[in-house]
């Protein structure tokens, strides 16, 4: 949940969300490592407010993941659309790919708040990096020691 929160009821933090995406046009929540998976955050509000997939990256923690989708989720408010097999090296020192994430329901607040109870899914885009070598994690040379990020989807060309 958001770092201010310590405390609040459920209501209080969905308030919380609802102004901030009222306020910027997005809210970034953070998922928190555990069993084995590395952590994630995601936008919420770009779907519902800007037409466009919500935004999620994973091996970062809450911070550094803020850093990365407030600057992109900007772009977007600007009017940018994103699209799954977009290389985006401009942001980082490392260059990103966006891949369509299969399954949306790990965005689950995402799926609560606008999701239309299930009956539509909100879809999302993963930011997927590079090492510093320039290695995307399914590349062969990816070594076993390197920051992990869990891939929830796979790049377009093994998608046709």
């Amino acid at each position: 949940m958001c770092l201010t929160c310590d405390g609040w009821s459920d209501e209080e933090i969905h308030q919380y969300h609802l102004d901030t995406i009222a306020k910027h046009g997005w809210v970034i929540l953070g998922v928190e490592a555990g069993d084995g998976h590395p952590p994630f955050a995601y936008t919420i509000g770009l779907t519902r407010f800007h037409d466009h997939p919500e935004l999620v990256i994973s091996g970062f923690e809450g911070k550094d993941a803020a850093v990365m989708l407030n600057e992109l989720a900007a772009h977007v408010r600007e009017g940018h659309r994103f699209a799954a097999g977009d290389i985006i090296a401009s942001f980082s020192p490392h260059r990103s790919m966006l891949v369509q994430v299969l399954e949306p329901r790990l965005m689950a607040y995402a799926q609560e708040m606008y999701g239309s109870g299930g009956a539509r899914l909100v879809p999302g885009l993963q930011v997927v990096w590079t090492n510093h070598a320039g290695q995307w994690p399914w590349d062969p040379g990816w070594p076993t020691t390197q920051r992990k990020q869990e891939l929830f989807g796979v790049p377009v060309e093994w998608s046709t």
